[in-house]
């Protein structure tokens, strides 16, 4: 069934990283298949949409998207819709039946193998779900169509979990940690750079666990020194890093690298040893603020991202506040807040003494208020310095700004640098002294490079990185 390059296909990313790199691979399978890919949905005989399952609000954003999907069958071009990912691996055959509008339904371990799928479901016109346990993960011999900017890209470099967070269906949906290999990594990232990539975000569902269902504990250590031979690579990022992976050595690894971004994403969810032992975070031994100071002893200025979850069963408005403190004292740079949601096939959903729901969401609000004052005090502390920024492009909503981030700005997740003077390309990593700040971004002026100058790197403006409290 192959197709003419006049017809199209999009294919609708939703959720995080990790499942947007699984979109580029289906974009590839796609294209494979004769389809001109597109980012008009309007336009597209086919529709694909990868789907979040993680949360019952992401469950009800994957269903939107479908049944908004579902009208271009009705008035537009769309003949064939489909649905694949964690809503799917979650829900299963009860999906066909709940979705009528949806022609075929695919599990998470099927993203390489769509186009031969979707082939056999047009000839046959069954069956209508391909559904088994999870076994699928991404590796450099997987065709993928980049969706990212030309000048970075995120470097899926395992799949699955071996944590089993009492709040968390990641396990049962993504199925058990599996790694790729320390070669088939820096084989990747060095055909990404010599594509002209010169940031790399690595992710996966907890990047510290990297190699070690391999027997290879040290594999990402390992990755890091190997990724500063790459030629052109000028930014590594660590996301998703669990608090329970970050060791001395990785933090020595990363002291001594010249490419790896001073920065850690480190989820806590908690700070209570009593909430992180129901939460099944080895309550009694992770001590997040002896972490955080041992983490800062390696790394003076790092930029600290974490996401905290309220309301988890039987948090009380002591633990709230210990939560409060917490965050008043440690300063991240970034941050993220969840209300917990009792999500059905977790063990957290059958815990007594709930949370109000009001309540939660009050929490909620209270410590993203706490976070914002933080941000805007951490960041006032750049006014007058000069720092090294990666220039995007022009900003989305105006062609007299461009934008930028520093290196302790994660891409889609934090805030960003605004250009008001100066000129560059999108992808150069440019001298700028900042002028102004807001909560959340920056404002700075882009300043010239002397004659024979090499590019500027993080070594050279790591003192005002820190936004560091007290412990």
């Amino acid at each position: 069934m192959e197709k003419g390059m006049h017809e199209k296909a999009a294919v609708v990313s939703l959720g995080c990283a990790k499942n947007l790199v699984d979109s580029e691979v289906l974009a590839a399978q796609v294209q494979r298949l004769g389809y001109e890919v597109t980012a008009e949905a309007s336009q597209a005989a086919l529709i694909v949409v990868n789907t979040c399952g993680f949360l019952e609000s992401a469950v009800q954003e994957a269903v939107d998207h479908l049944l908004e999907m579902a009208r271009y069958k009705e008035e537009g071009s769309c003949r064939h819709l489909v649905a694949v990912g964690c809503m799917v691996q979650r829900y299963g055959r009860k999906l066909v039946s709940l979705l009528p509008e949806v022609d075929l339904f695919l599990g998470t371990s099927h993203y390489h193998r769509f186009a031969d799928l979707f082939q056999k479901f047009i000839q046959l016109g069954t069956p209508k779900i391909f559904l088994q346990r999870p076994g699928y993960f991404y590796h450099g011999g997987i065709t993928r169509i980049p969706s990212t900017p030309a000048h970075w890209a995120y470097v899926k470099i395992a799949e699955g979990c071996r944590h089993r967070c009492s709040f968390c269906l990641i396990p049962a949906l993504r199925g058990p940690s599996r790694s790729r290999t320390v070669e088939d990594v820096v084989t990747e990232v060095r055909h990404l750079a010599e594509a002209g990539v010169v940031e790399v975000n690595l992710i996966a569902q907890d990047t510290t666990a990297f190699g070690t269902d391999r027997g290879e504990p040290d594999a990402l250590c390992r990755l890091l020194e190997a990724l500063e031979d790459i030629s052109g690579l000028h930014w590594v990022r660590l996301l998703y890093t669990s608090p329970f992976g970050v060791s001395d050595e990785l933090l020595r690894t990363m002291a001594a690298s010249s490419k790896v971004v001073p920065y850690l994403d480190i989820p806590f969810q908690h700070c209570v040893p009593r909430i992180l032992e129901a939460m099944h975070r080895r309550g009694k031994s992770l001590r997040p603020v002896e972490l955080i100071e041992r983490i800062r002893n390696h790394l003076p200025d790092v930029a600290l991202r974490t996401s905290l979850m309220v309301g988890f069963p039987g948090e009380t408005e002591a633990d709230f506040q210990e939560l409060c403190r917490f965050v008043t004292d440690v300063r991240f740079n970034h941050m993220g807040v969840f209300a917990f949601s009792a999500e059905k096939g977790c063990r957290a959903a059958r815990l007594a003494d709930p949370v109000a729901e009001e309540i939660k969401q009050a929490r909620r609000d209270m410590l993203m208020a706490l976070q914002q004052r933080i941000s805007r005090d951490n960041l006032r502390r750049l006014i007058g310095h000069r720092v090294p920024i990666l220039v995007e492009g022009l900003h989305s909503e105006t062609e007299f700004l461009a934008v930028g981030r520093l290196p302790t700005q994660a891409p889609e997740v934090d805030g960003c640098v605004l250009i008001v003077e100066g000129e560059a390309v999108a992808g150069d990593i440019m001298q700028a002294e900042i002028l102004k700040t807001h909560d959340y971004d920056l404002e700075a002026r882009l300043l010239p490079l002397r004659p024979g100058a090499s590019e500027p790197s993080f070594e050279n403006a790591r003192a005002p990185f820190g936004g560091r409290g007290k412990i």
